[in-house]
This record gives C-alpha cells, structure tokens and sequence, in this order.
C-alpha cells in the first residue's frame, strides 16, 4: 500500500469513526429529548394545578371580601325596615289617639314592640332589639327575662362595653355598626362574635338594632363555597379537594367521603399521606407535594403517584388542592419514545447512506489532487487550468449546493494567486534552458534557479490546501478562534474585492466558540461575496467598506456584518433567507447561498437576521446591510 492509498485509507477511518460518533451522540440526544419531555410535561400540569387552586382561592377570598359588605348591607337593611315599621305606627298611634286620655308614648311603644318581636329573619336566629339610653332592654325577642334590665355595665369577654355604644348613638340622634360577644341564646354559657347595627329613633328616645353571628354567617359562606367547588372538574379524574384542620373532607371526587376524616388513611408505604400533607401546607402555606394516592378515580388502579399542588386558608383553616396522576405521564412518554425512536432511526439509516456517498466522494477528491499535484511542471499552468475545470464539472456533481453556488469565485482567486508563482517558474525554467544552450550555465545558477522553482511549487501547493480545505465536508463540531476563519475567508476571497477596492475594516474578539468550522468560512463567504456584487452596481469611485466586529455577550458570541453599499430593498428583505429565492439572473445565481447559511447557523443552535442599518464612518454616513449571526460558546 503506497503513501496515498495509506493516506486515502486513513482518512475513510477518521470519517468512519465520525460517523459512528454522531450516531452516538443521536442516541444521547434521543434520551435528552425524552428527558426534556418529561420536564416539560411536568412542569406544564404543574404550573395549571397551580394556576386552578390560586384561582379558587382568589375567588374564596373575595367571597369573604364582598360577604362582609354584604352582612353590613343586609344588617342596615333589616333596621332600616324596622325603624320604618315603628314610626309608621307611631305617626298612625298619635293620630289615632291624640284626642284620648291615653298615654300615646307608651300604647305606641307597646304596638310597636309588638310588630317588632314578629321580624324574626335566618331561620329564626336573627331578629330586632331596642336599647333605650339609660342602657336598659326594652325588646329582647329570643331571650325575654334580661327586658327591662339595664346592661349598661355589662361587659363581654374582652371587656368591652357595648351598650354604651347604643347610648352614645341615641345621644348623638345616629346610626352605627358595633362588634362585641354576645350569647346565641338564653341557655348559652359560651359567647360569640357578633355585629351589630343601631340606628336613632327620635319619637321614643332610643335605638332599633340588629345583629348577626360571625360564626354563623361564615358557615353559610363556607357552604355555598363549598357547593360551587364540589361542581368543579378539572377532567374526568382531576378535582378539587379540601380538607379542615381536624383532617375532615369537606370536598372531594367522591361526596360519600365528604365529613370523615382522612388523617387516618396510610399509603402503600404506611404515611399518613393526607396528615402530612395538611401539616406541609399549614407550615409553608403553599406549594408542591409527591405521594402514593390510594386510588385514581374513574379507574381501578391504586397506589399511583400523585403530584398535588396546596395553598393553606389561615382564616378558616382549610387546606385547598388538586394534582395529576403520574401514570398519564408515563403513557405519554411511552408514545413520544416510540415516535422519537421510529424518527431517529430514520436519521441514522439517512446518516449511513450519505457516509457511504460521502466516503467515495472523499477518495475521489484525493485521487484528483494527488494527480494534480504530480502533473510536470512544464505543462503545470495549463494542465492545472485543465484540472480545475474538471475538478469543477465533479464537483458540482458530488457537494453541497451551497459551496457550488461559490466555487466560480475560488477558481478566480486561485488563479489570481498563482499568476506570480507560475509567472517564477516560466522566467526561471527559460532563462536555465536560455542559458544551457549558450554553454554560460554554471552549478549555482541552476541551484539558485531550482530553489525559485521549488518556493514557487509550494506557494502553489499551499494555495491547493487552503482550496481543499475549504471544500472538505467535516460535520465535526471543534472549538475554533473566529479570527482564524476570518483571516482564511481573506485568503480564499481577497483578490476580487482587491480588485473591487472593497475594504474590509475588523474588530474581531479573540474568543474560542465551539461549532463547525468549515460550514461557517462558507457564511462569511457568502456574505461578502452578496456585498460585493452589490458594490460592483455602485460608482467606481465611491468608497467601499465592509465592517466585521465580533464580541461576547453572556453566553454567545455576536457577529456583526456590515457595507455601504445602500442596503436591501425593503420588500424583499423578509424574502432573502428563503430557497432559491434570487435577484440575479438565472445564469448568476442559484438563490439558495443565503438560505444555506441560515440552515448552517441553525445547525450550529444559532440564528441569523438582516436589517438595513444607516450609521457614521470617518465623519461620513452610510446605509447599508447589516447582518447579525448569534453562536453559543459551548
């Protein structure tokens, strides 16, 4: 096996091994994406469970919010209708009786204590009381002996005088709410809060009242609540569940559990699942918890793993929650697993077949190198034009259509860049033959002559590596410095914009990024090559510049691209990234060098945008494309 096949050989091993890397790296990303789902599907219920219980705490906060105007509303309506019965029989009872020897005030109050006893409202719980203002009961309906008794010492629990808060309201011909601890009945011995409503009635002298438990109006809250709440479903096995301190269900998927307890209840581990949950939530108020519900309604399973989300009700000391059931999960990543697998298998049979095509691709370039390489000197321009051309014709054939759209310009370059070396190698091999012929040949000259022939020989071979470079299909992500591709892009394209007196001004950071090399050459190649053929519509006078500034920016590398030569078309701009969409004619452009370098950058987990930018250079404004390329570091 000689050099080259023993290089070709080695070379069908290292793309070999690649291939098998990436393949490698698929599966990884197989089980990522997986991984990812999970996450996200996760975190998608976990943020809706959440989203429903804040919602239902909201609106029981409200509830509580708008039901305490609501009983102050309904309080000063019941006194106020009381306050209209009473002197409309007094105004009926003076009338009536103004011209009998009969004591008005008192038959009035007598009529009117009578109509009032009957206002009884709440299922007969609530009702009208009068103070006078000395702090004596006049009407007392649900507890008769304290009438006729002054309170106006009584204190309740927190030793709060509240009769003096009716006699300052008589005093001061008003109306009042007051709040204080008063017996539900004659036979109490236990006090509760209540709130009341006084308002003045001038006739009489004293106050029409009335007064409503906390206690029981908080319960009929509680139990409207709890109705709406029982009625929600999330889905057909997700619901709303609520429990009270004592560990009672007040709501819950089954109403048959509603009013025992659940602090009882042990899971497959032996936890007391529900106690340590209502603990967790009276200790940080809200958040998530993961256990084993004993069941799943609307299936016979037990047992399943359960991801609830509870928020802690300090005014009532409820706690508020609803979850999912991880089986759906599982099922859910089971058929995404199936269909990740089935499509990544799809990519890698892809991945063989293009490695088998690209491996003969691979063997073939080096075979035509090789034979371009040893060609005699001689007959190098010509044969090497020749060659070139072939090289041209194939590869057209066998590489990516976005390097064909450019292999015109290198072709040009190249043969711009030998026209000194070859130009060498013709003087010199003439002046030798020259020289033999005329016998004044000596042994230094034809050295010296040798050692120009050889110089030049490299120069063109160099010149060949940076080509072949270019044109190699490494799919291999490697860390590289930005300024190296830059100053390999220069060397590839520099004569035509030279030529062109395109300058190229660079502030370029030094930073390694991490992606594929060669695929991003082709970009910045693309990029200057579109300024360049606008440059060349523009006046021949007419400065040209084409800014390259480079620099991080948290975990990305920025890339900013810039000319002056006017800018792209507005109604085109949104058009430029598409396939094969062109503004040349057919014979100057296929139209997808820019849609290339959008699939490049993606691929590179990046992103590629343009815009027309106008800014200040030299004390002179210009307009012109402004292309903007984003790549993570690592």
């Amino acid at each position: 096996m000689g050099f080259n096949e023993a290089f070709e050989y080695s070379e069908f091993m290292i793309f070999y091994v690649r291939k098998l890397r990436i393949i490698k790296q698929k599966d990884e990303t197989l089980n990522k994406e997986i991984e990812t789902f999970k996450s996200e599907f996760i975190n998608k219920e976990k943020l809706h469970i959440k989203n429903e219980i804040d919602r239902v705490v909201d609106s029981i906060n409200y509830e509580i919010k708008k039901s305490d105007e609501d009983l102050k509303a309904f309080l000063k309506e019941r006194v106020y209708e009381a306050h209209k019965i009473a002197s409309n029989i007094y105004n009926v009872e003076s009338t009536f009786l103004s011209n009998k020897n009969i004591n008005r005030n008192d038959h009035a109050l007598k009529t009117i204590k009578y109509a009032l006893e009957g206002m009884l409202y709440n299922e007969g719980n609530g009702y009208i009381f009068i103070d006078d203002i000395n702090g004596v009961k006049i009407l007392q309906p649900l507890n008769k002996e304290i009438e006729g008794q002054s309170l106006l010492e009584y204190k309740d629990i927190n030793g709060y005088q509240y009769m003096k808060k009716v006699t300052e309201t008589i005093k001061n011909k008003s109306e009042t709410y007051d709040e204080y601890y008063w017996y539900k009945s004659k036979d109490d011995k236990t006090t509760y809060k209540k709130i009341s409503f006084y308002k003045y009635f001038e006739p009489l002298n004293f106050a029409i009242g009335t007064g409503e438990y906390y206690v029981d109006f908080e319960k009929k809250i509680q139990n409207n609540l709890l109705k709406k709440i029982q009625g929600v479903r999330l889905d057909d096995n997700s619901y709303i569940f609520i429990f009270n301190k004592q560990g009672d269900y007040l709501s819950h998927f089954y109403e048959n559990k509603i009013g025992t307890s659940g602090f009882n209840l042990k899971d497959a581990n032996g936890k007391y699942f529900l106690k340590d949950m209502f603990e967790y939530a009276e200790k940080n108020k809200q958040g998530y918890v993961q256990y084993l519900a004993s069941s799943k309604p609307g299936s016979n399973l037990k047992n399943v793993e359960k991801i609830s989300y509870v928020r802690y009700l300090d005014k009532w000391d409820w706690m508020i929650g609803t979850g999912f059931y991880l089986d759906e999960l599982n099922n859910k990543i089971n058929k995404k697993e199936a269909k990740l697998k089935k499509e990544h298998e799809i990519i890698i049979n892809n991945i063989i077949l293009l490695s088998i095509l690209l491996t003969l691709i691979l063997l073939v370039i080096s075979l035509l190198i090789s034979k371009i390489i040893e060609k005699k000197f001689n007959n190098y321009k010509k044969e090497i034009k020749k060659e070139i051309n072939n090289t041209i014709k194939k590869e057209r054939l066998l590489v990516q259509q976005s390097k064909m759209a450019i292999m015109g310009e290198m072709i040009a370059n190249i043969a711009h860049q030998w026209k000194q070396p070859l130009s060498v190698i013709s003087t010199v091999s003439t002046g030798i033959k020259i020289q033999k012929e005329l016998n004044c040949l000596n042994d230094e000259e034809i050295v010296e002559g040798m050692n120009n022939i050889n110089n030049s020989a490299q120069y063109l071979s160099h010149t060949i590596d940076d080509f072949r470079n270019f044109f190699k299909s490494d799919k291999t992500k490697i860390n590289f410095k930005f300024l190296d591709i830059f100053e390999d892009t220069i060397k590839l394209i520099l004569p035509q914009f030279t030529n062109n007196n395109i300058q190229f001004i660079k502030n370029i950071d030094n930073t390694e990024i991490y992606g594929y090399r060669n695929e991003l050459l082709q970009v910045l190649i693309n990029i200057f090559k579109n300024a360049k053929d606008e440059f060349i519509q523009l006046d021949k006078n007419q400065k040209k510049f084409i800014f390259i500034d480079s620099y991080k920016e948290d975990s990305n590398y920025i890339i900013k691209i810039k000319d002056n030569a006017g800018g792209i078309s507005l109604d085109i701009i949104e058009k430029i990234f598409e396939p094969y969409f062109t503004t040349k004619e057919d014979y100057e452009g296929t139209g997808i060098g820019l849609y290339m370098c959008k699939q490049i950058i993606n691929g590179m987990n990046g992103e590629i945008k343009v815009k027309n930018s106008e800014y200040e250079y030299e004390n002179q404004k210009y307009k012109g494309a402004e292309f903007t390329i984003m790549l993570p570091l690592s």
